[in-house]
């Protein structure tokens, strides 16, 4: 009896001073500043065993030692019981793990069971860490806990490191201050600077806007995080330290260009893979930006932020990234001019031409467009409409008629050209 006992105690030991060892190792690692899927690498290097990440909702992030496909599906699985509450033993399991951030094992396959542990910051579930393996052993389950709760750290500490960068960046209010124009070139750079800001020396503002339910309430945001948190938290983790704001819906972000080419960026690229993280992360949120031009003087930071406004609030084309640029000389109109002004204005000039093409389901709007478009040449504006020469001649004759002028006369096409461009823009005309 005694010798089984001394077995027991021996057994407990060893088990203690592996979970030690691991714990002391993992340990290391993260106070030499690693994040969560460095630590989970250094892991799997110490148990050879499997390891997944995922976000609250289950939602797919890292995994290492293990087909990237065959992890994504083992996420899906779980997000799919919670999503359904489907009945089962895996249910009431989760139900432990997510109610009372409990450690559980589940089967995850026919050939594979799940130790899924809480990653928790400030009392609440971040993410989720998971062991992917056969069956699993006492040890396994410290080095879980282990894991969680370095895994917790990690994410206390980069929550309290964005809450102090917020306060600096955000709340401190020097993006609105320079919207607004409210200080002089020197005193930004020096309180820029003093965040820890490089302003560079060029500069391109950009827009977000998600859908009106992003937010359900203050209190519970989607995902459990603020979108402007989301988007201070995806610029930290790249080392670019950008000043960002929010204004309703919107949310704004000032761009160093010089920031990027510091870090071998590509800027234009990498809105484009904000924005696949964005619908990655919330696929059931449509998500437009709005991009300024770019400038190298401080002072046109009010007209850059007026220009990305404009590019997303004329998005109509269905274009989830609008860059001011591409609206060419219509964006000046938009710039200069409110709505209604420009409206009225596309039904001063086009209005007759419109009515017409209503009464007799003609396509002199759209003839006009691609006419001017083609630099008044007859041959390629008919092989863009698909028509012979004679028959885009009697259409151009019929349009001169009906709106009473010259459209070959360099003034007339170009304002009609701006119309019917801003027409487009404003999802009034169905051209292109």
């Amino acid at each position: 009896m005694l010798l089984n006992c001394l077995d027991t105690v021996l057994t407990e030991k060893n088990n203690l001073q592996a979970a030690m060892d691991f714990n002391n190792q993992a340990i290391g690692q993260f106070l030499n500043g690693i994040g969560e899927t460095r630590l989970a690498d250094v892991c799997y290097q110490l148990t050879n065993i499997p390891i997944i990440l995922e976000d609250l909702r289950f939602n797919y992030l890292y995994s290492i030692g293990l087909d990237p496909e065959l992890a994504r599906q083992y996420s899906r699985n779980l997000e799919e019981i919670v999503k359904n509450n489907l009945s089962g033993d895996n249910q009431v399991k989760l139900t432990e793990l997510i109610e009372k951030q409990q450690i559980v094992e589940l089967v995850q396959s026919d050939e594979q069971k799940r130790l899924i542990g809480p990653m928790v910051s400030r009392g609440k579930i971040v993410g989720y860490c998971s062991f992917i393996n056969t069956s699993f052993n006492e040890v396994d389950w410290l080095k879980m806990k282990q894991m969680c709760l370095i895994g917790s750290v990690s994410n206390y500490n980069k929550e309290t490191i964005l809450d102090t960068e917020l306060k600096l960046n955000i709340k401190g209010g020097l993006l609105e201050d320079m919207i607004h124009n409210r200080l002089n070139p020197v005193v930004l750079f020096k309180r820029a600077r003093y965040f820890g800001v490089d302003l560079g020396k060029e500069y391109q503002f950009l827009v977000l806007k998600g859908d009106s339910n992003f937010y359900p309430n203050e209190k519970d945001p989607i995902g459990g995080m603020n979108l402007i948190e989301v988007l201070s938290r995806y610029f930290m983790e790249r080392n670019l330290n950008i000043l960002i704001s929010e204004d309703s819906q919107n949310i704004a972000a000032l761009l160093p260009v010089d920031l990027f080419s510091k870090h071998f960026i590509n800027a234009d690229e990498f809105i484009r893979k904000l924005l696949c993280f964005l619908k990655e992360k919330y696929p059931d949120i449509p998500f437009k930006i709005g991009m300024s031009s770019r400038s190298k003087s401080l002072e046109d930071i009010p007209i850059l932020y007026n220009e990305a406004l404009i590019s997303l609030n004329v998005n109509n084309q269905q274009k989830e990234i609008m860059y001011f640029d591409d609206l060419g000389a219509v964006g000046i109109l938009f710039r200069a001019g409110k709505m209604d002004d420009i409206r009225h204005f596309c039904n001063k000039m086009l209005s007759k031409l419109l009515e017409y093409d209503r009464g007799k389901e003609s396509e002199l709007t759209k003839t006009l467009y691609y006419y001017i478009k083609s630099g008044q040449n007859i041959g390629k504006a008919a092989r863009i409409m698909n028509l012979s020469i004679g028959g885009l001649r009697y259409r151009v004759q019929k349009i001169c008629e009906i709106l009473d002028a010259d459209i070959n006369d360099l003034q007339t096409s170009s304002q009609l050209f701006l119309a019917l461009q801003a027409g487009i823009i404003l999802g009034d005309l169905k051209i292109e």
